[in-house]
């Protein structure tokens, strides 16, 4: 099996022997470097492959030397067997997929071709180039190409991102895979405007995905799709998306209110501040419950236990809420501490160090796993350790 890159236009030979040479016709060319044919051609080459080029009327045929330089062997490129000034060496660290991709997006960039041909024996024309390659390495990762170019129609399309259906490990830029992720993504993203690259074509600021993602997601409406990514688990890409800075639709910001005001679970928090939603404003609103006489002795068996070590929590006014959030016993707020039912189903004791901790947030404005309320806890325990002993360390 032969892989085809075609396209109009000759190459001028200095292109493949001259490192900077880069001259694209199309402003919106990706590749830019003028070094990325020659490490595909090594790669494959290394990778043991064949690579041919006919262009303007000659066939390129590449092949590799063996020579010494100093007291080392290098294995250099040949051009129809006339040495090159580059070895099997260049592109090191680029595997044999990246090589694909640097042929597949030059042809791209002049608006070629790319297929496959068990028996590709056409007479390239003098206006046309034609680059064949084969090998083992290659038609394995032809196999896999729709990881390395993404196709298809997106099911959402905004300015800074296109989104297609489906989970992926990479994301795209003008629709190829520019960053491996280390967690999957529910969606696809191919991501629009003007993103750097490094040589390898690699995003240079990784970083910026979940803001370019966030970006184009903060201006639709679609209800499932938000629900989807604003919601994902830590094992999602879409778990760290990054609304700051993002100016959101109309549509978008009451959705997440909505989410916000019944508690959904997991709700992305900077999505929620994106949406100028303080869910802290609406416990207010929240209607308080009754709780039983047995209950009630719990709260003041736990009020008292609390102030006898040192916390007065009944300072601020204690208000019980049927429900505060899936998973959450307590929340502190507008100079108030919010219990839920729930917590007294678990014991007075439970109902104890609820109270202490929401005190704590409030008295000392400290907040949940932090260094700072780390050490106000152990240096509690340590002094409450020096009144039981009866003396200071």
């Amino acid at each position: 099996m032969k892989i085809v890159f075609r396209n109009k236009g000759s190459i001028d030979p200095r292109s493949i022997t001259t490192f900077g040479v880069s001259s694209k016709e199309s402003d919106s060319a990706i590749g830019y470097f003028g070094t990325g044919l020659k490490y595909a051609i090594a790669i494959l080459l290394r990778e043991g492959c064949s690579v041919d080029i006919f262009t303007g009327g000659q066939h390129l045929k590449f092949g590799t030397s063996e020579q010494r330089v100093r007291v080392d062997d290098f294995t250099f490129v040949t051009m129809n067997d006339e040495p090159l000034s580059f070895t099997t060496e260049l592109g090191k660290n680029w595997q044999t997929w990246q090589a694909i991709r640097e042929l597949w997006c030059n042809c791209l960039d002049e608006k070629g071709e790319a297929f496959s041909s068990e028996y590709f024996d056409d007479t390239p024309g003098d206006d046309e180039t034609v680059i064949l390659v084969s090998g083992r390495a290659a038609a394995d990762v032809w196999s896999q190409r729709d990881t390395i170019m993404l196709s298809g129609t997106p099911v959402f399309s905004t300015e800074h991102v296109d989104i297609h259906q489906g989970r992926s490990n990479h994301i795209y830029y003008k629709g190829v895979r520019i960053l491996d992720l280390s967690r999957p993504s529910m969606y696809t993203y191919n991501l629009k405007g003007n993103i750097d690259l490094t040589e390898d074509r690699t995003m240079k600021s990784p970083g910026l995905a979940t803001w370019y993602a966030a970006k184009g997601i903060a201006t639709l409406s679609d209800r499932s799709l938000l629900i989807n990514t604003l919601t994902a688990g830590k094992d999602w890409f879409e778990n760290g998306l990054d609304f700051g800075c993002v100016h959101p639709h109309e549509d978008f910001v009451g959705i997440v209110q909505q989410m916000a005001r019944t508690q959904t679970p997991g709700l992305n928090r900077s999505a929620a501040s994106c949406a100028r939603f303080d869910s802290n404003e609406l416990l207010d609103d929240l209607p308080r419950m009754a709780i039983s006489p047995v209950d009630n002795l719990r709260l003041k068996k736990a009020i008292g236990f609390a102030k006898s070590i040192g916390f007065a929590v009944d300072e601020y006014e204690i208000v019980v809420i049927e429900h505060l959030g899936e998973g959450v016993l307590g929340r502190a707020a507008n100079d108030k501490i919010y219990l839920s039912k729930i917590v007294f189903m678990q014991g007075t004791k439970m109902v104890a160090g609820t109270l202490i901790e929401e005190f704590i947030h409030l008295r000392h404005k400290l907040h949940d796993e932090t260094r700072s309320m780390q050490n106000f806890l152990f240096d509690s325990l340590v002094s409450l350790g020096e009144q039981l002993t009866g003396e200071p360390l």
